[in-house]
């Protein structure tokens, strides 16, 4: 059970401006307060595909866990404790290994609104632009199993994140790239089929993981968020085709970061058109409420000013922060967005709009990026090619590619395949055929000549699988899930008794082995169980600890640990 905050500590957050802003939104204050003060609950999404699903679900109910009932389109999970109150070190250790073995990602409940929202068709090419630390773009990368995922992160730090979470899954159809995403760069016509705009926020939905909020959040901070908000959304939007999608979001309650922000994006972007989102029929029994278009002005206490017809003096605040009828504009159907409140679904809060870009107001049949402000009068010119180095992903070779199927009997027809350095990745297709290989026509009507990335600036293409070692290519581990069920030779059957043998941690003489083995990499499978190995002098398993210990609870095996 998730518990509330103490009486005292109620009071005290009553007087805060965030509870000034919950009352100007019509929040009933004694209902939303201990629900927003208390710690969430952890949630969660199963990893679909998985060869051993119906167990890991089994492992969730054995520590309580429930599906979440209004989440249809993905598989998720309600645990009944938070984070931070475990019930046992039993339940602690088995949401710990399911995450980071790729089983499940944890995730915020509300999290999961944008992708099911968007609704990618399965070979679409989709683009998050804010994507760190990832649990978005992962989802949506699972929405479109034959399509491609663009992760952009600007951060360095938290694309690292976004990397992880990556490989932790063994996802293939996304690339990661790093831009401002106020200036993401331009990409071959007709453009991305989707994108996500899940944008810096103030948090003030998120009270119930940053308690900081309660102290330091007052209406000049979503204010200062106003225009990256809108910078960032209208890249986006320039760089949708015609007929393609758009969600923007929040983990905001403040209409000034949410309904303000939409009107914003409806008057600088008119190819746009604000769709209704179905939540009755993609959220069954969600409670929610529809967008407003009634927002008051706050003071820095949040108290509310009243309009006399003249933009009152506060840090921050601009004409077009205003709502429609005070900025004299007609106003867009913001009831077509939706909000939810943290108390009613015992999760956080979060603000969704979702946009289409109409076809007929864009003939050019391209994204508004693409399209030639004034006529070349000459041949287009073909600009240079960026400079290559040794990190730079480049298409692998022939001989790579017929090296590594014929070791592992791999159909090399099913994915594009990349190479850096002494590593190799697979991607879906699509990452060839759409990004790499088309040319790109910049502003003015030069292009870059294809077979390149550039502008884009890629950091890293699909799922590392594949590793140069000492001549020889080996699995990765984290790629056996991508793998599994692709690849017909080097694997070697062996017996129970020598896999718990193995990783209990004895590495036998080759000669020794329980079969006749040769030097190299191998996959060594015994039953469900696919083991990565090398083989040298002896024989040993290329597992990291996480994974070995899901095979130990698996077989009912105690732990090193335990038998201590």
């Amino acid at each position: 059970m998730v518990r509330p905050a103490d009486a005292g500590l109620l009071d005290e957050l009553a007087s805060t401006p965030l509870s000034g802003l919950s009352r100007s939104l019509g929040i009933d204050i004694e209902k939303w307060l201990p629900v927003a003060s208390s710690p969430l609950p952890i949630t969660l999404r199963v990893t679909p595909n998985r060869h051993d699903i119906e167990w890991t679900r089994n492992m969730l109910e054995s520590i309580g866990g429930e599906k979440i009932p209004w989440m249809v389109m993905s598989e998720s999970w309600v645990m009944p404790f938070s984070k931070g109150d475990y019930p046992s070190d039993e339940a602690k250790k088995i949401i710990t290994l399911l995450h980071e073995t790729g089983r499940i990602t944890r995730q915020e409940a509300v999290s999961m609104l944008p992708p099911v929202v968007l609704e990618p068709k399965k070979d679409d090419l989709v683009m998050d632009t804010c994507a760190a630390p990832g649990s978005k773009a992962t989802q949506l990368a699972e929405a479109v199993p034959n399509g491609l995922v663009l992760a952009n992160e600007p951060s360095s730090g938290r694309l690292n994140l976004l990397t992880t979470n990556r490989g932790r899954l063994g996802i293939e159809n996304m690339l990661i790239m790093q831009h401002d995403g106020r200036h993401i760069g331009r990409m071959p016509e007709p453009g991305v089929d989707g994108v996500i705009v899940d944008a810096p926020c103030s948090g003030t939905a998120t009270t119930r993981k940053n308690r900081e909020l309660w102290k330091s959040w007052t209406p000049k901070v979503g204010r200062s968020l106003f225009k990256l908000q809108s910078d960032i959304a209208t890249r986006a939007a320039q760089l949708l085709r015609p007929g393609g999608k758009m969600v923007y979001s929040t983990c905001s309650l403040d209409p000034v970061e949410n309904e303000a922000v939409v009107c914003e994006i409806l008057q600088r972007c008119p190819w746009l058109e604000l769709t209704n989102i179905d939540a009755d029929r993609l959220f069954p029994t969600l409670i929610y409420h529809r967008g407003r278009n009634d927002w008051p002005i706050l003071d820095e206490s949040a108290e509310v000013v009243d309009w006399e017809g003249e933009m009152p003096r506060l840090v921050g605040l601009s004409e077009e922060m205003l709502n429609p009828y005070q900025r004299g504009i007609e106003s867009p159907d913001l009831s077509k967005t939706i909000r939810v409140h943290q108390h009613e679904n015992n999760t956080g809060g979060f603000f969704v709009a979702l946009f289409e870009h109409v076809a007929e107001r864009t003939p050019e049949g391209i994204a508004r990026s693409m399209i030639l402000h004034r006529e070349l009068n000459r041949e287009p010119e073909e600009l240079p090619r960026r400079k290559r180095s040794k990190h730079t992903t480049i298409p692998a070779s022939k001989d790579v590619v017929d090296d590594i199927c014929k070791k592992w009997g791999i159909d090399k027809d099913e994915f594009a395949w990349w190479q850096r350095g002494k590593r190799v990745n697979l991607s879906s297709r699509m990452a060839y055929d759409r990004l790499y290989k088309p040319i790109v026509v910049n502003k003015k009507g030069d292009y870059w000549p294809g077979d390149d990335f550039h502008p884009l600036k890629i950091i890293h293409v699909g799922q590392p699988t594949f590793t140069d070692n000492k001549g020889i290519w080996r699995p990765r581990q984290e790629a056996l899930g991508l793998l599994r069920g692709r690849i017909s030779a080097s694997v070697v059957e062996i017996d129970q008794e020598t896999m718990i043998s193995l990783i209990q941690g004895n590495a036998p003489l080759r000669e020794e082995f329980v079969t006749e083995i040769e030097r190299g990499s191998f996959v060594l499978k015994c039953g469900e169980f696919f083991l990565p190995a090398w083989v040298a002098a002896r024989v040993s398993l290329m597992l990291d600890e996480k994974e070995k210990e899901i095979i130990r609870m698996k077989l009912g095996i105690e732990s090193e640990e335990e038998e201590e």
